[in-house]
C-alpha cells in the first residue's frame, strides 16, 4: 500500500467514478484501475462494489475511505509547511463571485503574485454554484465562494462575512422609515436567479414576514442588476462593501429593514484528498489580504 494509491481510492469516492477519477489526476482510467486493484490486493478486500453503475463503496471500502481522507489531508499540510512556497509555479485556475471580485480580488492577486512571482493566473468569475460544479470536474483548483458546503468530498475553510443590505436609488423614495419584508414586496425587487447562494436566504426572509418573493426582474450579473438598482428601476439585495462608495456619492441608498439582512459567509472551496501547493498558497494570501482589509477597515 503506498500513498498514490490512497490519493487515487480517495479521488474515485469523490468524483464519483474511475473515468471521473483519472480525468482529475490528469492519468488514464487504465492506471486508476491498476491502483486499485493493487491496493486491494496488499489489503486483501474489495473496496468497491462491481455491480453497481457508479463507484460504490463496500463496508471495509467506506472504513478505508474515512482513514484515508485524514491521511492524504496529513500530507497535504505537511507539504504545505514543510514545502519552499516561493517556488510554486505553473497555472492556478482560481474561481470567485462577484462580490469578491469586485472588492478584494485585485488585491489577493496582486499578493500572489508578489509571493510566486512565476505563477500563472487564470481567473474565473461566477456564481458559487458555478464554481462548485467546477472544482468537482477538476476545472478550476480553488474558488472563492458565499456560503458554506458541508460534503465529505469538499473542503471549504471560512474566511470571512460580506454584509449585505437592500438597496435603492434616492430618486424611487423607497428610504427614510423601516420596512418590512412586505414593503418590500410591493416594491419592484431586482434579483440574481434561483441557483444563486442568496436565493433561498432572500426567499425564506419574505416568508418570514408573511411576504411572497417575487423579483420583477432576474439577472445572472450582480453588475447588472446594480445598475438597473441605481438607475431606479427596483430594489435589490446588494453587498455593502461592494458598493459603499455608490452609496457614499448619493446614487445608492441602504433602506432600512426589519429584520435587517444576515451577512452572507465566504468560504475558499477545494477537493479534499486533491493535493496542490495552489490550495496553500491561495489560502496564506487570502489570510494577508483579508487581515489587510480587517485592519483598513
Amino acid at each position: 500500500m503506498n500513498l498514490k494509491q490512497l490519493q487515487t481510492f480517495v479521488q474515485i469516492v469523490a468524483k464519483g467514478s474511475f473515468a471521473a477519477a483519472a480525468e482529475g489526476m490528469h492519468t488514464t482510467q487504465s492506471t486508476v484501475s491498476a491502483r486499485v486493484k493493487d491496493l486491494e490486493h496488499d489489503l486483501g478486500v474489495e473496496l468497491f462494489d462491481r455491480s453497481a453503475h457508479r463507484a460504490q463503496l463496500t463496508p471495509k471500502g467506506r472504513e478505508l475511505f474515512a482513514m484515508s481522507q485524514q491521511i492524504v489531508a496529513a500530507l497535504e499540510q505537511l507539504r504545505a509547511r514543510i514545502a519552499d512556497t516561493s517556488s510554486v509555479s505553473g497555472t492556478l485556475r482560481l474561481g470567485a463571485v462577484g462580490v469578491v471580485a469586485g472588492t478584494w480580488l485585485p488585491a489577493l492577486v496582486r499578493e500572489l503574485r508578489t509571493r510566486h512571482p512565476a505563477l500563472e493566473l487564470q481567473l474565473d468569475i461566477a456564481l458559487s454554484k458555478a464554481l462548485t460544479r467546477k472544482i468537482r470536474a477538476a476545472q478550476l483548483d480553488v474558488a472563492i465562494i458565499v456560503g458554506r458546503l458541508d460534503e465529505p468530498e469538499l473542503q471549504c475553510e471560512s474566511i470571512g462575512e460580506e454584509r449585505f443590505a437592500w438597496m435603492a436609488s434616492p430618486s424611487l423614495g423607497a428610504g427614510g422609515a423601516r420596512l418590512t419584508p412586505s414593503d418590500i414586496a410591493a416594491l419592484p425587487v431586482i434579483a440574481l436567479p434561483p441557483e444563486s447562494f442568496h436565493h433561498a436566504g432572500i426567499k425564506a426572509w419574505f416568508a418570514a414576514g408573511g411576504a411572497r418573493y417575487q423579483p420583477a426582474i432576474t439577472c445572472s450579473s450582480m453588475e447588472v442588476m446594480a445598475r438597473l438598482v441605481t438607475m431606479g428601476q427596483g430594489v435589490g439585495m446588494l453587498p455593502c462593501d461592494y458598493y459603499g462608495s455608490d452609496v457614499s456619492l448619493g446614487a445608492l441608498e441602504i433602506l432600512r429593514t426589519e429584520p435587517a439582512m444576515p451577512g452572507a459567509e465566504i468560504t475558499l472551496l477545494s477537493m479534499a484528498g486533491r493535493p496542490s501547493a495552489y490550495v496553500a498558497a491561495v489560502t496564506d494570501a487570502v489570510k494577508v489580504v483579508r487581515r489587510h482589509r480587517l485592519v483598513d477597515a
